[in-house]
Order: structure tokens, then C-alpha cells, then sequence
């Protein structure tokens, strides 16, 4: 990762919110007046924000607290998404609330208790009546410590798919390709899809995924991350098989000889693009990874390619950024057409084709690298 304010790689982060990186206290001092706005002092309030927001939780913290790390399917973290939406938004529970029943270590007690006590029911609470194992044993969140206990169990998931070989070393000897797979498997076997802030969203082709009307702007991800469970549960592809198609840029090949024709025909319908590794992404993906996600970096690409660099205030990247993300959230776009727009220096008149009731500043747009 890279230090939010010099860019300087790093692996060092914010002790409290878990998702900001900094080199060091210099910088972390430096960026103090901006990141205090993001960076609440309990995890309630980020996960209130989400709920407004109408988005799942991607702070690692709030899921580990709250409950969405116990979710083992995408539909499950809806409906739990669901169930704080109406305890926040239609109950009236506010996040100091919501701090104080978890630190009680009876969250789910206060939750049912609530929803009783106001007479609102919906198939959320329904469905947390009958799943409150995910919101029972929740602990506080320890940064690495909790991190290497969830590793630790999903690494026993997707151990019997490694060779025999690779069983007997740490994960930590295997070359990065293969490690980036292993990584991606424990993600598919605990049944979820890569999160927009992680390398294997890129990677594995869930960035060139259309962003759909549906309640989270997943449904293609979902679609993908199903193909992809079918290639490695159903079909019983190891991680040596899937990893030697990754190196040689032939996961779409593998994925369409194995796996069922008609969601194979959506794969090509659809344009899906998985790279190889070490193969550069192109920028649209990293485009759409800053906008769309929480606490991402702004790549040099982004800054070149797109109009950021044009940019002389914050202000004017935020509306740029919020510029591209209604772009993103239209129907009509599609990431291919924005790069090859930006390759020939016509961004603007792209962007404006989609959104043409925005103000627009065609300067803004420029690529300095185009003549």
C-alpha cells in the first residue's frame, strides 16, 4: 500500500480506523485536520454512515465488530444490511446506541428487543431471526491480530485445494502469483466476492463488471464470483490449474471450457476482461476503483489520464470524483468506451454524451499527454 499523503510504500496504518495508510507520524500529523472528518471514534458511526448510504461496510473493523465478516453468502450481508437499516433509519437507533448494546456483548439481544418493542417488522428481521449466529460472539477489533484469526480459518478452507507440496510451506514461500490466487480462493470458498478496494477485484475481472440498478451495484460481480465458484467447487479446479491460467492470461478459456455455456456466452456478451499477472490494468479500472471505493489511493494513471491533475483545489477533485461517479452508476456507460475516449483525448464529449444536464468544465478533462 501507499502512504495517503507522500505516496511513499507502506504498511503501516491509521491504529483506529485500520484503512488509511501513512510512512510515518510525519505525514500522519500532516493529514490530521482531513482525516479526523473520516475517522470516527467508534465504529458505529461509520457503520451509520453506511446505512445511509445504502452500502455494505468495507472497513474491515465494522465488519469484524458488526457482523458481516460471520456472513458466508453476499445475500446474507444484504439482509444484514438490511436488518441495521431499518433499526437505524426506521427504529431511530443512533450510533452511540449501537456502540453501547455491542460493547455490552449482547448485541442481537438489543436488537430483537428493539424491533419488538416498536412493532416494525420486514424480511430482514425475519431473517436475522433465524441467522442470529452472525451477530453472536462479536469481539472488539485488534488490527493484525484479528486479521491473522480470520486468515488463519480461511486458510484451512482453501487448503485442500493447494498440491501436496504446497500444503507442507507457508503460504508466505509461494511465489506472489500463486499466493494472489490462494487469496482469491479463500475469498470464492467463504462465499463472497472480492471488495472494490482489493488487487483481486482487478485482477480476476470483477472490474470490468457493468454497474447494475440492482440494490448494491453488484449483480455482474456476483454473476462472475458464481462462475468462478462453480470453476473451483463444482469443477474441482486446484489452485495449480487455476494458477497456471492466470500466468499465461487464459482464465477466460479456462472458465469457458469448464463451467456452464450459457453463463459462458454472458462472459463474451458482457466483454469480461481478466488480465494476466503482472499485465498492467487499464486505467478506467483503476478509475472506477477510486471513485466507487473507500480510502483508495489516486493512482498517477487516474490523475493523468482522467483530469485531476488539472485540478487546482480539493474541491474541484471532489467534484471531479463525484463527476465520475454518476458516470460509473449510469446504465448507459460502459469502461471501454471511456478509455478509448481518453486514449483519443474526447473524455469530455464522452462524459457529457452521458451526462449531459451536468456542469462540466471541458479544460478539466484534458489530457496533458494528448495533442
Amino acid at each position: 500500500m501507499k502512504c495517503s499523503v507522500c505516496e511513499n510504500p507502506t504498511t503501516k496504518r491509521c491504529i483506529r480506523c485500520h484503512t488509511t495508510y501513512y510512512c510515518g507520524s510525519s505525514c500522519q500529523k500532516k493529514d490530521y485536520s482531513n482525516h479526523v472528518l473520516d475517522c470516527p471514534s467508534k465504529y458505529a458511526d461509520i457503520l451509520v454512515k453506511n446505512v445511509f448510504d445504502n452500502v455494505i461496510p468495507t472497513n474491515w473493523a465494522v465488519r469484524y465488530e458488526y457482523g458481516f465478516r460471520n456472513c458466508l453468502d453476499p445475500i446474507d450481508e444484504s439482509m444484514l444490511l438490511g436488518l441495521y437499516i431499518g433499526l437505524i433509519k426506521i427504529i431511530g437507533c443512533n450510533s452511540s446506541r449501537l456502540h453501547s448494546w455491542w460493547k455490552s456483548g449482547n448485541l442481537p439481544f438489543h436488537i430483537k428487543n428493539a424491533y419488538d418493542k416498536s412493532g416494525y417488522t420486514s424480511e430482514y428481521y425475519k431473517w436475522f431471526l433465524k441467522n442470529e449466529h452472525v451477530l453472536q460472539g462479536l469481539r472488539k477489533y485488534e488490527g493484525t491480530k484479528s486479521d491473522n484469526d480470520l486468515v488463519n480459518k480461511l486458510y484451512e478452507i482453501a487448503k485442500p485445494y493447494l498440491s501436496e507440496h504446497d500444503q507442507k510451506v507457508p503460504i508466505e514461500t509461494l511465489p506472489e502469483s500463486k499466493r494472489i490466487v490462494f487469496i482469491f480462493y479463500t475469498t470464492m470458498l467463504s462465499g463472497r466476492i472480492p471488495r472494490i478496494e482489493e488487487l483481486n477485484w482487478i485482477e480476476f475481472g470483477f472490474c470490468s463488471c457493468k454497474f447494475d440498478d440492482d440494490y448494491l451495484g453488484e449483480m455482474e460481480e456476483r454473476r462472475l464470483g458464481d462462475l468462478y465458484r462453480e470453476l473451483i467447487i463444482q469443477k474441482g479446479c486446484k489452485v495449480d490449474e487455476f494458477h497456471d491460467a492466470y500466468i499465461s492470461g487464459s482464465l477466460l478459456d479456462l472458465l469457458k471450457k469448464k463451467c456452464n455455456s450459457n453463463d459462458c456466452d454472458w462472459l463474451s456478451e458482457r466483454k469480461i476482461e481478466i488480465k494476466k499477472h503482472n499485465q498492467p490494468a487499464k486505467s478506467v479500472y483503476d478509475l472506477k476503483q477510486y471513485v466507487l471505493g473507500e480510502s483508495v489511493s489516486l493512482q498517477r494513471s487516474v490523475t493523468e489520464d482522467y483530469g485531476f491533475k488539472n485540478c487546482r483545489t480539493e474541491v474541484e477533485k471532489e467534484n471531479l470524483k463525484n463527476i465520475y461517479r454518476k458516470l460509473i452508476k449510469s446504465p448507459k456507460f460502459e469502461p471501454r468506451d471511456l478509455y478509448e475516449a481518453c486514449l483519443e483525448g474526447k473524455t469530455y464529449h464522452y462524459v457529457r454524451s452521458i451526462l449531459p444536464n451536468e456542469t462540466l468544465n471541458a479544460n478539466i478533462f484534458k489530457n496533458l499527454y494528448i495533442f
